[in-house]
């Protein structure tokens, strides 16, 4: 055996047994997360999957059906981050750590929605989609932290900015069904809200990118804001809506790449 073979060895054997612990709770609430999401579209919940509840309040926001399968892009890169901490060589890399415990947290509240929203419980919903989000934004920055001194793989950005990023354009979708249950509106109305939370979500991810300075999350709110031009272009009463979400649509990724360019042209 060499000897950074006999070193990672060490390590793993004697890194905290609490620190291998949350790691190891963290992988299985990933794989979890996603086994959950399989299970609830073979066998759904209250006799109904997501799409066949989203169906029934439909809203001006609801995104194209495509748009939905970044969730497989978001599942794959968690699965391989899950792999990658428990990692020997990764036992005393600092990132592992300081996420595990929000991000199990992340990843039970998102098999908690599946349940609640299939039963349609949509104010619950929501709440349980705010306590994701301010989830992620813990991990999320953490692993901004590290990442930009150089800590951590620029790659670790990439699980956590996508869900990050969907997940916000997820809950502005999922507040408009609860709030349509609760308040009922005309369509012009409808449309006027839906385009104030189009220009919440743009500006949302405008300011987050510029804090943090990677793509990952404008990459997917970007890809949910075609995906709702997608879905409303073809229709006359929506129009404005349409363009209005691609336009933010454009505005985000271009910024966010000129955002990235700089900051990488100053860290020069």
């Amino acid at each position: 055996m060499n000897t950074s073979t006999s070193t990672a060895a060490f390590e793993a054997l004697t890194a905290p047994t609490e620190s291998r612990a949350w790691r190891w709770a963290a992988s299985a609430a990933i794989v979890g997360n996603i086994a959950l999401n399989y299970v609830s579209q073979r066998f759904p919940f209250n006799g109904q999957t997501n799409a066949v509840v989203s169906g029934k309040y439909p809203t001006p926001l609801t995104p194209a059906g495509y748009a939905f399968s970044i969730w497989g892009v978001i599942f794959l890169s968690l699965l391989v981050y899950a792999v990658w901490q428990l990692l020997p060589a990764q036992r005393r890399h600092p990132l592992p750590d300081a996420v595990a415990r929000p991000l199990v947290l992340v990843n039970l509240l998102t098999g908690l929605w599946l349940v609640v929203f299939a039963y349609e419980l949509l104010p619950l919903s929501v709440v349980v989609m705010l306590g994701i989000l301010a989830g992620l934004a813990v991990v999320y920055g953490r692993v901004r932290h590290f990442a930009a001194r150089g800590e951590a793989p620029a790659w670790v950005n990439i699980p956590f900015g996508l869900y990050l990023g969907w997940i916000s354009v997820a809950l502005v979708v999922n507040a408009t069904v609860a709030l349509g249950t609760r308040w009922q509106v005309s369509e012009a109305k409808g449309a006027e809200l839906a385009i104030i939370m189009v220009g919440i979500v743009a500006g949302l991810a405008l300011n987050v990118t510029k804090r943090f300075r990677e793509l990952a999350y404008p990459a997917a709110v970007t890809w949910g804001l075609v995906g709702i031009w997608a879905a409303r272009r073809a229709d006359a009463d929506t129009l404005v809506l349409a363009w209005m979400a691609l336009a933010a649509a454009a505005l985000v990724a271009v910024a966010a790449l000129g955002l990235v360019w700089w900051g990488r042209r100053e860290a020069k």
